[in-house]
């Protein structure tokens, strides 16, 4: 097993924070990859930060100005050199079996399987431990296979745990650029839709919060989850989640104060 894997990392302003993450990659005991790292119009010193590091398989892209996160992945998607791309957040960072464990699942996999993800946890801002994805009172034969319907239920495949087919990405299509947020969630329903998903049932991925983490604009996250139940309104009715979908929704909404326009939202069918 020695295929190639692009790892792409986006990044903006995390002069901080940008350095863990590549070294991460550079620790993985899978060695063959390139790692592709696309800074999204950085205004402080992640470009010397990124010089730091004299890997030859480290490629730095610079665009001029910010377009944001999934702009600077499908980037990095369209200079990759290689048919298995893996994505990492440039705050967070990779346990060193990641690439590793997850392409030998890939290999030993079927052609349908078109992603394969794994366990991430992290350190919240207050300091205490949370594992994100998913529950370990699920069973695994619910987590990998044909996941549409469970996705379309609950989101639990973050971005820096994927690592998908370059066949796949083809197909459906990269990141939804105009999404101010959840983007990683509609890609991975386009995905399950049509290709099965495998997954490692480890903790491969370590995730830091930071002040600017997309995961705080609750108002932004319910609009997009009524724009998904519009896209998939017909499929959620047929599996018998549609009620269930939409009051989960609707309980958030009522905490955040917008449940009549929320409410007003998930009637509607638009496109975001």
């Amino acid at each position: 097993m020695n295929e190639k894997v692009s790892v792409i990392i986006p990044t903006y302003n995390r002069e901080k924070q940008i350095g863990r993450a590549i070294r991460s990659v550079l620790s993985q005991t899978y060695e063959n990859y390139e790692l592709i790292i696309v800074d999204d119009g950085s205004t402080d010193h992640t470009r010397e930060i990124v010089g730091q590091f004299a890997d030859e398989r480290i490629l730095y892209i610079c665009q001029e100005t910010n377009r944001g996160a999934c702009h600077a992945r499908n980037i990095g998607i369209q200079a990759s050199q290689s048919d298995y791309i893996a994505f990492l957040d440039s705050d967070d960072e990779w346990m060193p079996d990641k690439l590793r464990l997850q392409m030998e699942n890939m290999m030993n996999s079927s052609r349908n399987v078109g992603l394969v993800y794994c366990r991430m946890s992290g350190i919240e801002r207050n300091g205490s431990r949370r594992c994100y994805t998913p529950t370990y009172d699920i069973s695994k034969n619910l987590l990998e296979g044909d996941m549409f319907r469970l996705l379309l239920w609950w989101n639990f495949i973050g971005t820096p745990t994927m690592l998908v087919r370059r066949e796949c990405l083809e197909r459906v299509g990269g990141f939804k650029e105009s999404l101010p947020c959840l983007q990683d969630y509609e890609l991975v329903l386009r995905v399950a839709k049509e290709w099965q998903i495998g997954f490692v049932d480890e903790v491969l991925v370590e995730v830091h919060k930071t002040d600017n983490s997309l995961s705080t604009r609750v108002a932004e996250r319910l609009v997009v989850q009524c724009y998904l139940v519009s896209k998939y309104r017909r499929e959620m009715t047929e599996y018998g989640i549609l009620p269930l979908v939409q009051e989960k929704i609707m309980d958030l909404a009522q905490q955040c104060g917008i449940q009549k326009e929320i409410a007003e939202l998930l009637c509607r069918d638009f496109e975001l």
